[in-house]
């Protein structure tokens, strides 16, 4: 007697179970109602397939409950069956096609039609598979293949139910469907017309040819080819009807004046000095602000207070009248703005604060006042046109820098003053009253042991590696000056400076650029080990590396 596996067992019973439902079900007529049912049959038992399954359930059921199916049960349908499930067949409820209606072979021999009701009434042919896939019913490729019919679907188009344009869509009706977009947006144009919405289009006659002037999309901001007239600026956001009064589209004039003459009327001085009607020479299409005048389109060079006398007797920074300055307004200010202005200070040599005393009172970095600073400007700003760059006169001031100068000293972070404990005397590092760079810091009396200020320089120099190549930290052995660091010579011991090896790259002997110790020979002399060895025979302590080469030939000659 051979013994079966569970595994053997059940897929026995599964085909013993779908021969015996083949056969029983030829005897049993299927009922006229195709709709699925599931539940117990007073004379048949459970709904098939369960039809004369052995009575043990638990070959497949979790004993807790008839809804949960044992974890270790596998049913190959393809393989029991001869039918692969895919798709949302693979998930579907076994019911949904083994049922009260009788084999399944029956329907399914007819295709997709056997089981799924064709709602397009044959129209599209039995080719299920040209538009739905086993997935779920949303047709595939839906947009691709209907933008090869002679309305493809973008924009809004897309995303509509197929009904909104085909009206027999329910009973697969698609063929015949008119393509005009006034065929289905008739609606559209009389409400719009209806409401008042400008342009009229009923009365201007466009009532057919939607898709010049509207998008698929959206039907705002239709773009319009506006004849005769551009439409830039704050013209594209306007209304139609702020120009078109009335309904009138035709016959318009296209000259800003006409439109904006309540605005030039309101403009200050525009009346009365003349201002051109031309309001674009000096306006843009975006905004009223921001106008710039051409003065020399319109021949202006000189004059300026003949239009501008207003201007001038209004300035209270600086006050034109009270300073007497000139109404040759050309002579400080530009004719596209007022500031900034340059004032011609020939002839004034002195006595700046005459004119600058509010702004010497208000200097709050140095404060002038606080300070002591000489009110003779001109001392120490040698510009008559920027504030800017002043160079402190310290003729007289030889040392006690940190008398002003102690925030300076206190802010300092590289190197942080505080911390390293420098001198409070500013000139014993900077030589400079006009900047604080360049200092030189006094090594006199230090000749060595220069890291235990310059750690932090030895542990971040990169080229090379200080610490990867593992060089002293006597600073002092291969830097010898103590204003730059540039200009190092480390001594090789070994000519690099003459013979063979002269400019040869650090690369080509330390071919490690992690560590400069490490150095090679033997890559670039003799790379035949054997030749090596015999060239080298009867040579005492002779082994084949680099660092035997140098030993031996410490000057790199034979």
């Amino acid at each position: 007697m051979s013994i079966q596996t569970p595994t053997t067992c059940v897929r026995n019973i599964l085909l013993a179970l779908f021969a015996l439902t083949l056969v029983f079900a030829c005897f049993v007529p299927a009922p006229e109602n195709d709709t699925p049912q599931q539940g117990w049959w007073a004379e048949r038992g459970p709904v098939v397939p369960h039809d004369n399954f052995p009575s043990d359930c638990s070959l497949c059921h979790e004993a807790g409950g008839w809804q949960t199916i044992r974890a270790d049960f596998v049913f190959d349908h393809a393989a029991e069956t001869g039918t692969a499930l895919d798709g949302a067949h693979a998930t579907a409820e076994c019911l949904r096609c083994h049922n009260d209606r009788g084999p399944v072979e029956r329907f399914a021999d007819r295709g997709c039609t056997g089981c799924h009701e064709d709602i397009h009434q044959g129209q599209l042919g039995q080719g299920c598979a040209d538009c739905h896939s086993e997935r779920d019913w949303r047709p595939d490729q839906t947009i691709a293949d209907h933008n090869r019919t002679r309305f493809p679907l973008v924009g809004s188009h897309a995303a509509i139910a197929c009904y909104r344009c085909h009206a027999g869509a329910d009973v697969g009706q698609f063929i015949g469907t008119d393509v005009e977009c006034i065929s289905c947006h008739g609606s559209e144009l009389v409400t719009a017309t209806a409401s008042g919405q400008a342009p009229d289009h009923m009365a201007q006659g466009w009532t057919s040819n939607c898709d010049e002037c509207h998008i698929p999309t959206t039907w705002s901001g239709g773009g319009f080819n506006h004849p005769g007239f551009n439409l830039t600026g704050a013209h594209k956001v306007a209304a139609c009807a702020s120009c078109h009064v009335g309904g009138v589209y035709s016959g318009l004039p296209t000259d800003c004046f006409t439109c904006h003459t309540a605005e030039y009327s309101a403009a200050p001085d525009h009346v009365a000095d003349s201002y051109p009607l031309t309001c674009e020479s000096c306006h843009g299409t975006s905004t009223w602000q921001g106008a710039l005048f051409n003065h020399a389109a319109a021949g202006i060079s000189t004059g300026c207070n003949a239009c501008h006398a207003s201007d001038f007797a209004a300035t209270t920074a600086p006050d034109h009248n009270a300073m007497g300055l000139s109404t040759a307004c050309e002579s400080c200010h530009q004719t596209h703005m007022w500031v900034p202005s340059t004032f011609a200070h020939a002839g004034i040599s002195t006595d700046c604060a005459s004119c600058h005393i509010a702004d010497y009172n208000a200097t709050t970095d140095p404060n002038h006042i606080a300070e002591g600073f000489s009110t003779s400007c001109e001392d120490c700003h040698g510009s008559t046109t920027t504030w800017q760059g002043a160079s402190f006169n310290h003729t007289g001031i030889v040392d006690n820098c940190v008398t002003c100068h102690i925030a300076d000293y206190n802010a300092t972070t590289d190197p942080n003053h505080i911390a390293e404990g420098f001198s409070t005397s500013c000139e014993d590092c900077h030589g400079s009253t006009t900047t604080w760079q360049g200092a030189s810091f006094n090594h006199t009396g230090i000749v060595d042991n220069c890291v235990t200020c310059h750690i932090s320089d030895y542990n971040a120099t990169t080229d090379p590696d200080h610490l990867a190549a593992m060089f002293p930290t006597s600073c002092e052995s291969c830097h010898t000056s103590t204003t730059n660091w540039y200009g190092a010579v480390f001594d090789h011991q070994f000519p690099i400076t003459s013979g063979k090896h002269k400019n040869f790259d650090c690369v080509e002997c330390h071919t490690n650029p992690g560590t400069f110790i490490q150095f090679s020979c033997i890559d670039c002399h003799e790379h035949s080990k054997s030749k090596m060895d015999d060239k080298h025979s009867g040579e005492s302590g002779y082994i084949y590396t680099s660092a035997a080469c140098y030993s031996c030939h410490p000057n790199g000659k034979e």
